[in-house]
């Protein structure tokens, strides 16, 4: 038998969840949109801005702690999306950023007569930084309609992956209505056609276990806050497409990865909690 979840216990872990309102104890309903901070969360995010809170690549030990921290998390949400490689772990100020730097090094390998394949189930920040590359590239945009069910018209979508398309970016799991989509199936059609895949995955993320190997997918993106974590974006991507995309950097940003694709210094605090989650 399982032993009933103690449900004041995990309370007690999140303090805004011991806070009262006028009408009594404050209840979340805002749980798509994101997770409350557990304390141990907050205390070590706190505990490294009072502690080395230094940047990379100095010689002294704040610097190098700071190092290890990084790689720390690194390889633990590089476990979590069930690769070997860390160093295909990018870490962002949130996933739509991520999406749009990632849409801007795509875009520029695109050209007219191009075509990107969305759906209509998806959140705009899977939405938006598409339609956005493709437009200065030149590129169409094809939405896949949803049955009355809210699923995807996967016949629909076998219609419009041609030999034109570049990408086909969908969600794992719909953060309004938390329908699930067949990545195998969505990944099948458009490697059919030789396209890209792009696989939102921050509404899934808390809920199953991501494994980018067998899901196939070209890039993958989450989002720490979603599952108990700080507001960090994390992108995964294939090495040889990280590594020869054209990305936005300033000159003294290494061009090895995953540095080429962190813009300016990342914040400290968010990577360090995420060690633990």
């Amino acid at each position: 038998m399982t032993a009933p979840l103690d449900v004041e216990r995990w309370r007690a872990e999140f303090p805004a969840l011991t806070t009262r309102g006028t009408d009594g104890r404050t209840i979340r309903l805002d749980g798509p949109a994101g997770s409350q901070v557990p304390r141990s969360v907050a205390e070590a995010m706190g505990g490294y801005l009072l502690g080395p809170n230094a940047n990379q690549g100095g010689y002294f030990v704040a610097s190098r702690q700071t190092e290890c921290g990084v790689a720390d998390a690194r390889a633990a949400v590089a476990d979590l999306l069930g690769t070997a490689d860390p160093d295909l772990v990018v870490f962002g100020p949130n996933m739509t950023s991520l999406t749009f730097s990632l849409a801007r090094a795509l875009g520029r390998t695109w050209s007219a007569g191009d075509e990107v394949v969305l759906t209509r189930l998806d959140h705009d920040a899977n939405v938006s930084p598409w339609v956005t590359a493709a437009r200065d590239a030149g590129a169409t945009v094809r939405r896949v309609s949803l049955r009355e069910d809210g699923t995807i018209d996967l016949d629909e979508l076998a219609s419009l992956v041609g030999p034109r398309t570049r990408l086909v970016a969908f969600t794992a799991a719909s953060n309004a209505l938390g329908i699930r989509t067949p990545i195998d199936r969505i990944v099948s059609v458009a490697r059919t056609a030789g396209a890209e895949v792009f696989v939102d995955a921050v509404h899934f993320a808390p809920h199953d276990a991501i494994d980018v190997a067998a899901w196939n997918a070209d890039y993958v993106v989450a989002s720490a806050y979603k599952f108990f974590g700080p507001h960090a974006g994390i992108l995964w991507g294939r090495r040889e497409r990280l590594e020869s995309l054209p990305v936005d950097k300033v000159r003294p940003s290494s061009s090895s990865l995953p540095d080429r694709w962190m813009m300016g210094t990342p914040s400290g605090s968010s990577w360090k909690r995420l060690v633990a989650i």
